[in-house]
């Protein structure tokens, strides 16, 4: 007599999940329709927007590390929470303020802000908070605004433009600077706008952002490491128009574009990795020796 009612019991429970699939099922389709033009606004601007390229690179990040951190999320999940429809609503109220204002900042927060409500309601607060950063790291896909870019520009090309003077001068080569422009006598430079390094330092950020949270174990530590990358991402694009500079003092003006150009930017981008990977390292290494002690003691 048991057992039906224990059978019955088991398909009550079998189906109830069944329906709420078929739920979550529905709602992830009518999502995508919701967001296809916004999702086709940010491809766009990651193909056309200079400052925006980095972006194409961040779903692809925050489902590698998602994937990475699988185990952890998968022992974090749980029953989903009807409060996650809230923040799903609360996403879906973004779309459509960055519909009406025709911001692109505003839908790439919509994103984000809906795919952490859809894990709340599948699986529960305690996974999203383990997932905050592959949910948290997609607000990077959206391009920087333009009064950040305008704020910023006119400071790392001046930047740049002094750090190279400095640079052939301690080489004692001939060299005078008139704000952003560097006199040679092979030819006169400019740092223009596309020089200005903020696409470059937004690259590094999304790698270097990604990078700490796979190698680093504290906030601290991620903080840090990703904090770095913004001083070295504008010392490396200083010293890469410094590289062309002497490059035009020694082989001529066909250093400054073409072949030779790009070359200095692709060794310029490699030797960047270098200290941000040691810097890792020393980070990591600090944490491990760290956590020893406390690890001898309770056993």
């Amino acid at each position: 007599m048991g057992r039906p009612s224990h059978g019955w019991d088991d398909g009550a429970v079998t189906r109830a999940p069944s329906a709420r699939h078929w739920w979550e099922l529905g709602a992830l389709v009518a999502l995508a329709v919701l967001y296809a033009p916004a999702v086709g606004d940010l491809v766009q601007a990651w193909q056309q927007d200079t400052y925006a390229g980095h972006g194409m690179f961040v779903p692809l990040f925050s489902v590698l590390i998602a994937w990475i951190e699988r185990d952890r999320l998968r022992a974090a999940a749980g029953p989903g929470h009807r409060g996650g429809l809230a923040v799903i609503g609360a996403g879906l109220a973004l779309l459509a303020l960055g519909t009406w204002s025709d911001s692109l900042l505003v839908k790439g927060l919509s994103i984000a802000v809906v795919v952490a409500g859809l894990v709340a309601w599948s699986f529960g607060w305690p996974c999203l908070r383990a997932a905050a950063f592959p949910v948290g790291f997609l607000l990077l896909m959206a391009p920087l605004p333009q009064a950040v870019v305008a704020a910023v520009t006119l400071k790392v090309q001046l930047f740049a433009a002094a750090f190279a003077v400095g640079m052939l001068r301690l080489l004692d080569l001939p060299v005078y600077q008139r704000g952003v422009v560097i006199e040679l006598p092979a030819m006169t430079l400019q740092v223009a706008e596309a020089c200005n390094g903020l696409r470059f330092l937004m690259a590094l950020l999304v790698l270097t952002a990604a990078f700490a949270q796979v190698t680093q174990r504290s906030v601290p530590r991620k903080i840090a490491l990703v904090a770095s990358a913004v001083p070295i991402a504008i010392v490396a694009n200083a010293m890469r128009v410094a590289a062309i500079a002497i490059g035009v003092h020694y082989v001529g003006p066909a250093a400054a574009s073409g072949t030779i150009h790009n070359w200095i930017g692709k060794g310029v981008w490699g030797i960047t990795l270098i200290p941000l990977i040691g810097l890792a390292w020393l980070l990591a290494r600090g944490g491990m020796s760290k956590a020893r002690p406390l690890e001898e003691g309770v056993a």
